[in-house]
């Protein structure tokens, strides 16, 4: 089966201000201009292949990081020679050697950016996600989290709250702020490891390794998240409207923090679901993110209807496979959610859909998956 995905507009539902003012923000106007130039063209019409979309991935990440080292190198290796040369001519050239310096340090930074946005891109695509340009909040919500510029309190987590707070901030960020934000941070890191002569040949090389890899990888969940909810989550979001898709909001929230803590996925994919929901409804929901899922499984029988309960059970048997790992805490809230529907929890099945995304990324037809063409 075939179908045209694409990453929904995000700004109408978290209330992003309108009207034409300027973007804040070097990193704001590079991502407008670069994504809006990739999507104009072909360059986001990657073949898929999804039973290799993981070995697809990492290679990409790999790649990415390898570019990135040598960039970083090469910059560290610049502002060295520019650094020597003002010590040996006792600063005679330093009106030469500081602009060299300066624009090596600034090309790396743009150079690093532009690589961080292409590889965003090239796994959206191997996951069979395209992205549309001119609806960009779902960008800034990952790279808020995949940056680390959505700050929560690590307090409040650690008392007993695995990221509600997280998820609220997150849901409501704001693409002009997350630009600024990380394009400051590029900027000062950038200047920062290459202060340092020779040290900053290693130090540039080895933290772009460091930040590709992790912005890869966070991206890299994140699309397969969104690739099995896509596939997952279509049929179920059509047949549940009104309370049946609150509580299965709420069913993934308790099965996401079962061990204690939202990674950055996880929260931006909740984040996601909650703007399906009316301004009212959302605050609802978020409400009743608490540690103990009773209420809500008491709440499932009359909430969920009948023809509605496989698809409502698949949908979170999906969630709490596609991070390939189902521990005791996510067991038991499955079974729960199963008794009170009147179906059979079967972790063999949760067991092969785990397997699935080890090996290939995606799901199968076989376990719910279908074949997604970019377009």
């Amino acid at each position: 089966m075939e179908a045209d995905v694409r990453i929904e507009s995000l700004g109408e539902e978290i209330g992003v201000k309108g009207g034409e003012a300027r973007p804040r923000g070097w990193f704001t106007r590079l991502a407008r201009w670069y994504l809006a130039r990739r999507v104009a063209g072909e360059a986001c019409d990657v073949e898929q292949d999804d039973a290799r979309a993981t070995a697809r991935a990492h290679r990409a990440i790999t790649i990415a990081c390898i570019k990135s080292a040598i960039s970083g190198a090469l910059s560290g290796s610049v502002s060295t020679g520019a650094t020597l040369v003002t010590a040996q001519t006792e600063g005679a050239l330093a009106f030469a050697a500081v602009p060299v310096a300066v624009a090596a340090v600034g090309g790396e930074m743009l150079y690093r950016s532009v690589l961080h946005l292409d590889l965003t891109c090239d796994l959206a695509a191997i996951f069979g996600i395209q992205y549309d340009a001119s609806h960009e909040e779902d960008l800034w919500r990952l790279y808020a989290l995949a940056f680390g510029t959505s700050d929560h309190d690590e307090e409040a987590e650690a008392g007993g709250d695995p990221g509600k707070e997280l998820v609220r901030e997150v849901t409501h960020v704001e693409s002009e702020d997350v630009g600024e934000k990380i394009g400051h941070m590029v900027l000062g890191e950038s200047i920062m490891r290459n202060v340092v002569p020779f040290i900053g040949i290693v130090s540039s090389a080895v933290t772009n390794v460091v930040l590709t890899r992790k912005m890869g990888h966070t991206v890299r969940r994140y699309f397969r998240y969104q690739r099995a909810f896509k596939d997952t989550f279509e049929q179920a979001v059509e047949l549940l409207h009104g309370e049946p898709l609150d509580l299965l909001i709420e069913g993934m929230w308790f099965v996401f923090a079962a061990d204690g803590k939202l990674v950055p996925e996880e929260a931006a994919c909740l984040a996601k679901l909650l703007h399906k929901l009316p301004l009212e409804a959302r605050h609802a929901v978020t409400h009743r993110f608490v540690e103990d899922e009773l209420d809500w499984t008491e709440r499932l029988p009359r909430g969920v209807p009948e023809a509605s309960r496989d698809a409502f059970l698949h949908a979170l048997e999906v969630a709490a496979a596609v991070d390939k790992e189902v521990d005791a805490p996510e067991r038991k809230i499955l079974r729960r959610a199963a008794r009170a529907l009147g179906r059979e929890f079967d972790f063999k099945r949760v067991e092969r859909m785990m397997a699935e995304f080890e090996e290939r990324g995606v799901l199968s037809p076989a376990l719910g998956g279908k074949r997604l063409i970019a377009t």
